[in-house]
């Protein structure tokens, strides 16, 4: 027959061990989670807004219109501050509006695809002089 202590000790056992599989439940659905985060989100949705805040920077604007040798060294550093994610590469071009802005060649760290966007900065209140900012994102790995 079995006793009162019998069946103590094998709830106990049954309480454990439910709760190491409650525990490993949440380790693999934290681990799936961010899996999901860093493979699954939209890098073209990151660009346009990258681009929105270079084209209403002051600074940034006039030395893209003005040819500044010195623009794309300020603008790397402008999105080095921005883009946070260690798992993340880019590049960036200028050219004028009428011309195809493409990478010299493709990134030998991309993992998956390459993601770009381009924008018009047209002029600043002295000149007129129209050029066409592109970036290019890709997970690196």
């Amino acid at each position: 027959m079995v006793t009162t202590k019998n069946k103590k000790g094998w709830l106990r056992i049954v309480e454990a061990a439910l709760a190491i599989l409650i525990i490993f439940g949440v380790l693999l659905t934290v681990v799936g989670t961010r899996q999901i985060i860093l493979n699954g989100q939209d890098l073209s949705a990151l660009i346009p807004p990258l681009l929105e805040e270079i084209s209403k920077n002051v600074t940034l604007r006039e030395k893209i219109i003005s040819n500044d040798s010195s623009a794309i060294i300020d603008i790397n550093f402008y999105l080095k501050e921005r883009i946070k994610q260690p798992y993340l590469n880019y590049a960036v071009k200028i050219c004028i509006p009428t011309e195809v802005c493409s990478l010299e060649s493709y990134p030998t760290n991309a993992r998956g695809d390459v993601f770009a966007a381009e924008r018009i900065i047209s002029s600043t209140l002295t000149q007129y002089n129209p050029k066409k900012i592109k970036i290019f994102l890709w997970r690196i790995g």
